[in-house]
């Protein structure tokens, strides 16, 4: 087994940690269990740095979960009404790596996305949020929980999961389509793959060219961190879509969601996404879009209301791989979720 020590952005070795036996026992713990079960993904483990001995590469690794300990604990504090976690399959990433990782999805080569008008559903812009609660998941039309992986591909997840609903409200049927696609072949208006896209543009291809299943054209980008090559031979499914609606602010993304699930972007590059492992997020740091997600629903838990979020980092993380963002703060919306959401539009045969 090749020994490696791990660079520690955090500037501290565990050697150096004031804890006692006791703690550094539960932390040793919490290390064996993220371990077993995030261990076989190297992308969640820190960069190398140099060759040394195994009992020092622990110890950095002990050092970055005693950190990410204590940012569990300002998060509790910020955020009373969610749960957030030390061992979840980000832990071992510095707030750097972690923002690295996530910063390919909006790449700085792709321009600012401008609501065009010809698209906008100005009939709901004033809608009031509803009361009540919907949760597409509970629903055929859903799929489970992807993983993008290693790859800034959160667009293509996005748009395909969205549009797999709106084809099966429209037709009954639940399709599972093909990111890898998008990823490999979207090249449109300056989708850039790994490297970040959106999701309206996206949409828009999918409404227009149609999607393969992911049983002709399987998901690769995530190991590989690659775009790959265009594949042309699979058979492209015809969906009842049509082009991306776009729409702002909470009150019609929640009228969307009694129609369907919608695409959303948040801000996702923070310690809140990190860490989250469960409950209402009631606050969030306020910085730039970077992630693309889906909004399957929206509710309240103990008097507060929520919007319902499908993650695409798989089910060991958040909510099974879902987070909840308070409804009802105005604005751009918590982490940004009603900035800019857009829905394929169903076209009923």
């Amino acid at each position: 087994m090749q020994r490696m020590l791990f660079a520690s952005a955090l500037a501290v070795s565990a050697a150096a940690l004031d804890i006692s036996e006791e703690q550094r026992a539960s932390l040793v713990a919490d290390l064996d269990a993220w371990r077993a079960k995030f261990g076989g993904d190297a992308s969640l483990l820190p960069p190398v740095y140099s060759i040394s001995s195994e009992e020092d590469a622990s110890d950095a690794l002990l050092a970055r979960l005693h950190s990410a300990k204590e940012r569990v604990e300002v998060l509790k504090a910020a955020n009373p009404n969610a749960s957030f976690s030390h061992v979840g399959p980000f832990a071992l990433l510095s707030h750097e790596e972690f923002e690295q990782r996530l910063g390919r999805s909006f790449g700085k080569a792709q321009p600012e996305r401008k609501l065009r008008v010809e698209s906008v559903d100005y009939a709901s812009l004033e809608a009031v949020a509803a009361a009540g609660a919907v949760d597409w998941t509970t629903s055929s039309c859903v799929n489970a929980v992807k993983n993008q992986g290693n790859c800034g591909s959160c667009w293509s997840f996005s748009a395909t999961g969205a549009a797999e609903s709106a084809h099966c409200i429209a037709t009954g049927k639940l399709l599972n389509l093909a990111e890898q696609q998008l990823v490999s072949c979207d090249k449109v208006d300056g989708q850039l793959g790994c490297d970040g896209g959106y999701e309206d543009k996206a949409i828009n291809w999918i409404a227009s060219r149609g999607q393969c299943l992911t049983k002709d054209y399987p998901y690769t980008s995530g190991s590989s961190g690659a775009n790959g090559t265009c594949k042309k031979t699979c058979v492209a499914q015809k969906l009842s879509i049509g082009a991306a609606v776009e729409i702002v602010g909470e009150g019609p993304l929640t009228t969307a969601l009694n129609t369907q699930p919608v695409t959303v972007a948040v801000e996702a590059g923070n310690d809140v996404w990190q860490y989250y492992s469960g409950g209402v997020v009631t606050a969030c740091p306020g910085a730039q879009s970077d992630h693309a997600v889906i909004a399957v629903g929206y509710g309240t838990s103990s008097g507060t209301t929520y919007f319902k979020i499908r993650n695409s980092w798989g089910a060991s993380w958040g909510e099974a791989g879902y987070i909840r963002l308070q409804r009802g703060v105005g604005g751009k919306g918590m982490c940004n979720v009603a900035e800019m959401p857009a829905y394929p539009k169903i076209v009923k045969a």
